[in-house]
């Protein structure tokens, strides 16, 4: 019961008290990872590996503290310290709320406002129109729901901080990355996204049309690189049921943003429903 219990008061509160969404930006990643790099710097180690180590150094702390509130002090301590891990890495509210943005935008017909929070939460490698955003959103979903709960429930709340970690180095505007470890790390979070992006795509053909998402899936074809690969399936998957009406591209826009909003709010009540049947069958405690 105690991940239900987690994942129950974690999105209550994402979702009851807003203000939490404006304490999850990425600074305290940011100055953490400068200060390793710049404490191993004598070290001379590859930069592939000082990138790897921050992650995993960080979940080995914060279990040793989590085995030690929980063993010698109450595990209230330790429960308190799991949930405020996952409220910061669990973003599904912050997400809806950027959708909201870009849907007024839309509406009043007026300029997109992003900030650098909003770039980093609907995140698009393509020029930042609002069209390059809506066809990267399911991906952005991913990114922001549904692989937190995955790596939490496979590896715990520390799963979820080593996500979060190689995500922000790929998508963050602070930390300056070479080619070569862009490229590993992209393999690295493809590894961590392959599953969740199969269990959501799923999903979300139960919840909208299967015939026509599991056509689009076989009709797909696999493309070389993993992280492209994942990329493309959970985009083209989510958008195979939407069927595109004749108007003004306001409007097409519009509906658009409209049924991204409903797929991953359904989406994500399909995957709370599995999570609760598996803590039911006694797979998690």
């Amino acid at each position: 019961m105690i991940t239900a219990l987690l994942i129950f008061f974690a999105l209550a509160l994402e979702y009851i008290y807003d203000p939490v969404s404006n304490m999850k930006d990425t600074k305290i990643i940011d100055s953490s990872f400068l200060k390793f790099k710049n404490f191993i710097k004598d070290y001379k180690l590859d930069k592939i590996y000082v990138y790897l180590f921050f992650p995993v150094i960080i979940f080995f702390i914060f279990s040793i503290v989590e085995y030690f509130l929980y063993n010698f002090l109450h595990p209230i301590f330790s429960f308190l310290l799991s949930l405020a891990v996952l409220l910061y890495c669990l973003k599904p509210n912050e997400f809806n709320q950027n959708l909201e943005s870009l849907k007024f935008s839309v509406e009043t017909n007026n300029e997109l406002e992003k900030s650098k929070r909003f770039e980093h939460i609907l995140y698009s490698e393509k020029e930042s129109g609002i069209d390059s955003i809506i066809d990267n959103v399911f991906y952005n979903s991913i990114r922001n729901i549904f692989t937190i709960l995955f790596t939490f429930l496979v590896l715990g709340t520390g799963g979820c901080l080593i996500y979060i970690v190689i995500d922000n180095y790929l998508y963050s505007d602070e930390i300056k990355i070479d080619q070569k470890s862009r490229k590993f790390l992209k393999i690295v979070i493809s590894i961590l996204e392959y599953l969740p992006i199969r269990i959501t795509a799923f999903t979300f053909a139960v919840v909208a049309n299967f015939e026509l998402c599991m056509n689009k899936w076989r009709s797909l074809k696999n493309q070389k690189e993993i992280y492209n690969n994942n990329i493309s399936l959970i985009n083209n998957i989510g958008m195979a049921s939407f069927k595109e009406d004749e108007g003004e591209n306001e409007e097409k826009l519009l509906n658009k943003i409209l049924y991204v909003q409903s797929m991953i709010s359904r989406s994500l009540l399909a995957w709370l429903s599995i999570i609760g049947f598996l803590i039911i069958g006694g797979v998690f405690i």
